[in-house]
């Protein structure tokens, strides 16, 4: 994996749940991919790949959110948490990634989680 879908599946806890499977990472991903310093659009050749990682945390936080809108009350890692502070969670989250939407390339990464 990536530098850069590493960093994304940090950004949106894919691994703790409700849990983003990678192909699910990767569609969003590729949903927020931007042209590159050089100007290079995704579908050149010579495009270093670079993403609206923001922007990508925030869709990817919104689709945990669907799914914990359909959740019920569960444990997770031997604590109870209901399904509703999940959800409230993730919107959290969704405030949190809402803001300016800078780039992130595999060149040199400059987005802050």
């Amino acid at each position: 994996m990536s530098d850069i879908f590493t960093k994304f599946s940090r950004m949106v806890a894919a691994d703790k749940e409700p849990t983003l499977a990678n192909d699910v990472l990767e569609e969003i991903l590729d949903g927020f991919a931007t042209s590159d310093a050089a100007g290079n659009l995704p579908t050149d050749p010579e495009w270093v790949p670079t993403y609206h990682l923001r922007a990508a945390a925030r869709e990817g936080w919104k689709r945990k959110a669907a799914i914990a809108a359909e959740l019920q009350s569960t444990d997770l890692d031997g604590d109870r948490m209901s399904a509703n502070q999940i959800f409230e969670h993730c919107e959290t989250m969704v405030r949190r990634y809402s803001g300016a939407a800078s780039v992130s390339s595999t060149a040199a990464t400059t987005e802050d989680e």
